[in-house]
């Protein structure tokens, strides 16, 4: 490893809010890296958990920012990387409380930052724990690719080319992509797509992603909300379609997706992803009523079976 005054200076940024115990553990893994040119950022959203107090008994080289209680991960994200520039920053990790780095990560990171040049964006390999399952370059689920790309081999060593952009787990992303482009959309993104509006802004501006072979992340999966727990209701059904926090939050998604296709592209894309979630949503919510569960599942039988006898 190069000395560390030769280093590029990367600062990583992990928002986080009233998850001690999971940030904790992701500030302790990044402290164990092999690269030591590091300065750890916790963007903390009006924590009522301890966070703070915590944090700085256990970790007093970790910087702390504080927000309002309405940065939501964008607004955090932002706050942390603009921190990151105005000290000097040559790199910022983007990088989730939930998300374990191995020791030789951030090195492996930095290593094929340096081979690709300053135009390059960089993402580690990221793996769920207690299974084979890993993001090694996947398109998004709205993507026309999705239903038929392939995981690539990958190399021992080194790095491949990207075409879909990552999230925000293990990002290596240099200064000068954001003093180029800008920052996250916070105010149309606050959680849910701001990272892959950001990475298709910055691929149209001529970045390329690159995934680093040997740097690994491990995501713990998260605790879904309460919302999802019983979420054909109509009063849930309409969190899931509206709320920034809910992965289904059309919204956002429809502004995402108009930003990034086509006009075309875009109502091929959108419009039937509407159509199933109301579907579903539809199904679901009926098929939890008593009173028309029974013939909702006899008209689904008979329909079955004439599809059946008509070919």
């Amino acid at each position: 490893m190069e000395n560390k005054q030769t280093e590029p200076r990367v600062f990583a940024v992990m928002p986080t809010y009233n998850r001690w115990e999971e940030a904790r553990v992701s500030i302790a893994c990044l402290l164990k890296s092999d690269y030591t040119n590091i300065q750890i950022v916790l963007v903390e959203d009006a924590c009522t958990d301890g966070t703070v107090e915590q944090c700085r008994a256990e970790f007093p080289q970790v910087t702390i920012l504080h927000g309002d209680g309405d940065l939501w991960w964008s607004g955090a994200t932002n706050m942390g990387t603009r921190y990151a520039l105005e000290q000097g920053a040559e790199a910022v990790l983007w990088i989730n409380d939930d998300i374990r780095a191995e020791p030789q990560t951030l090195g492996a990171l930095v290593s094929s930052h340096k081979r690709k040049g300053e135009k390059s964006v960089i993402c580690a390999r990221i793996r769920l724990p207690g299974g084979d399952r890993e993001w090694r370059g996947d398109p998004p689920p709205w993507h026309p690719d999705h239903g038929t790309w392939e995981s690539p081999e990958l190399p021992a060593e080194g790095e491949f080319e990207l075409l879909h952009p990552p999230g925000g787990q293990g990002v290596l992303i240099p200064s000068d992509c954001f003093r180029e482009i800008g920052f996250l959309d916070r105010e149309n993104f606050a959680m849910n797509w701001a990272d892959h509006n950001f990475h298709y802004r910055a691929m149209r501006a001529g970045y390329r992603y690159f995934m680093a072979a040997s740097a690994v992340v491990w995501e713990r999966p998260n605790k879904k909300p309460p919302q999802e727990e019983n979420i054909f209701t109509l009063k849930n059904a309409w969190w899931f379609l509206t709320n920034r926090r809910s992965y289904g939050n059309l919204r956002a998604l429809r502004r995402h997706l108009k930003r990034c296709l086509p006009p075309d592209e875009y109502r091929r894309v959108f419009y039937p992803i509407l159509r199933r979630h109301l579907l579903w949503l539809s199904y679901g919510w009926l098929t939890r009523k008593p009173l028309l569960h029974k013939p909702i599942r006899q008209t689904k039988k008979v329909m079955v079976r004439r599809g059946a006898e008509s070919r």
